[in-house]
């Protein structure tokens, strides 16, 4: 992974490039997990309300005895229980998507506005687009602008 990174003899650019690789990736499982388990949840949710309104809504008992019915089985409990865990879950881990997500976007930023201090020579600052352009293409990490 790190072997592209041995032209650069500065340690802190290094250092940097590889943290916000680290970051990215970070960024990307926490990505990954959110989605699953809102998929989870929604597949959960409409799974079970299409079963409420088989079993309970449409069954030809009154309706008080439907509401009974309902709460009455542990196993309905549960199912809301569960769905509830989910939708929780699926908030803390926005949360931290969100934190890596600006973490990620700090230290890229950072980078970018500090990079006349990164590349100080000149055949450094002319390889600087090379690094970048390698940053987007392998990693998807865009170095060029700040608002992307």
């Amino acid at each position: 992974m790190n072997d592209w990174l041995s032209g650069i003899t500065d340690e802190v650019t290094k250092q940097m490039l590889l943290g916000v690789i680290e970051k990215k990736e970070k960024l990307d499982q926490w990505k990954t997990k959110v989605k699953l388990v809102q998929i989870a949840t929604i597949v959960g949710s409409v799974a079970f309300l299409a079963y409420v309104v088989w079993e309970i809504l449409l069954s030809p008992r009154p309706a008080s005895s439907k509401v009974v019915a309902f709460f009455g089985e542990a196993n309905h409990l549960f199912f809301l229980f569960l769905l509830g865990t989910a939708i929780f879950v699926m908030g803390v881990y926005q949360k931290k998507c969100d934190k890596a997500e600006e973490e990620f976007h700090a230290l890229r930023c950072e980078i970018i506005q500090k990079s006349a201090d990164l590349w100080r020579t000149e055949d450094e600052w002319k390889k600087r687009h090379e690094w970048f352009t390698m940053m987007k293409t392998k990693y998807d990490i865009n170095l060029f602008y700040e608002n992307s």
